[in-house]
């Protein structure tokens, strides 16, 4: 990590100095060369949470769109467009709607096939049966864990419902192709498989809630979306006790394992520091709030991205697309980041909040309603999320704004049920 930047996370605010951001834990999570990875010793306990999925398309970001009256292309770290409907943003969807965890009854596959557990090592004797058989490569091939999330390569904008399944010497990504009902063979099919030796890059995702992964060999490069910090955190700390076990050999490719940065390169930086002013000193800071989420929309859901800063509350559609890219030619291999665009589907101020509501029939979702008082326009944000935790991050977040503006209480309300 930069010896110059003075970086702190507590649960929900994220804080950088010297105009870089890095999200995560400094102790537990860090820049790890193939020389020093025997000084990496840290490892963190967390509690975890539950994983969703969903599918999409993204529309193709080399199209260049209109942003305040100028045209931009589809570079990294730009911002594409603004939508009036975040429909707009996706072709041929296809999503696989979430629900809180509280909605799967006991007899549910995704329950019996023990898909949302904490428990990343505890399996299901049908899954196990169809890993040693369908999946793994060797005969001596044990499992280690496996979590269900979301996938996206590099390469491919398309969010893919997936399995991550890890063994001593294997990473196999399995996509769930159809409902999660039957024998396993029925919804599961191996999309590909890594050696774990040739594992070059880990990375944790902004705010947590995303791993990325990149392999050397075939220079595949992997988003995996949790959408869970709690259960990022665990899992992550688990894969890489695994990973590390490797670095002694010879033939391990690891390069490093890190955090996400947010620099000037970065897709979001434009957002971040819009209304920040350009001569940042050392001591200054900028707190934002970072959530993947989903959008209750016509009767749907789609993946959206929640950014808020301290005056604004911005509903992206992120191309999660990343790799590590290579900087300079010279042998110590210096790299960056190259992550993918964002799509700005609507921006408000955080005054114009006028309400929030929680649901104890539905704890993973929240609707925050907003009044434009100069326009008489009424709306709501109607977000499914696949964390209690984030859930309240993002309402004290919101409160603790807006009151500092009004000084008095946000209308904040809890239903029984949600309508």
């Amino acid at each position: 990590m930069n010896e110059h930047s003075n970086v702190t996370e507590t649960d929900s605010l994220l804080m950088a100095r010297n105009l870089s951001f890095y999200i995560g834990e400094e102790e537990t999570v860090t820049e790890v060369g193939r020389d020093s990875w025997r000084d990496e010793g840290h490892e963190a306990s967390f509690n975890i949470g539950d994983s969703q999925l969903t599918s999409f398309c993204t529309a193709d970001p080399s199209t260049p769109v209109n942003k305040r009256g100028s045209f931009t292309s589809g570079t990294p770290g730009e911002i594409l467009c603004k939508g009036d409907s975040l429909a707009g943003s996706y072709t041929n969807s296809m999503l696989v709607v979430p629900k809180p965890l509280s909605e799967y009854g006991e007899e549910s596959s995704e329950a019996q096939y023990n898909l949302f557990t904490g428990d990343f090592q505890r399996v299901d004797h049908r899954l196990k049966l169809f890993f040693d058989v369908e999946v793994f490569e060797e005969n001596t091939e044990e499992l280690q864990c496996f979590l269900k999330l979301s996938t996206v390569k590099f390469g491919d904008a398309e969010e893919v419902p997936s399995l991550l399944v890890v063994s001593d010497h294997w990473i196999h990504v399995l996509v769930i192709c159809s409902e999660i009902q039957g024998q396993p063979s029925d919804w599961l099919r191996k999309r590909e498989s890594h050696c774990i030796a040739e594992l070059s890059y880990l990375e944790v995702g902004l705010g947590s809630q995303s791993i990325r992964a990149e392999f050397e060999d075939s220079g595949a490069a992997y988003t995996l979306l949790i959408r869970d910090r709690a259960k990022c955190k665990s899992f992550f700390n688990l894969l890489t006790g695994i990973i590390r076990g490797f670095a002694p050999n010879s033939d391990s490719k690891l390069k490093s394992i890190s955090t996400t940065r947010v620099n000037p390169q970065h897709h979001l930086w434009p957002l971040l520091c819009e209304n920040v002013e350009s001569d940042i000193s050392e001591d200054s800071h900028i707190d934002f709030f970072y959530l993947l989420a989903f959008l209750v929309q016509d009767g749907s859901l789609a993946p959206v991205t929640v950014l808020v800063t301290q005056a604004t509350l911005y509903l992206l559609s992120e191309d999660h697309q990343w790799r590590k890219g290579m900087s300079s030619q010279t042998s110590n291999e210096n790299t960056e980041s190259i992550s993918g665009t964002v799509h700005i589907h609507e921006t408000q101020p955080i005054s114009c909040v006028s309400s929030v509501h929680l649901f104890l029939s539905s704890p993973y979702r929240v609707d925050i309603k907003l009044y434009d008082e100069i326009a008489k326009d009424e709306k709501t944000w109607c977000l499914q999320t696949e964390s209690q935790d984030l859930v309240k991050d993002l309402v004290e977040w919101v409160r603790t704004q807006w009151e500092a503006m009004f000084g008095v209480k946000l209308n904040t309300t809890l239903h029984e049920t949600g309508s």
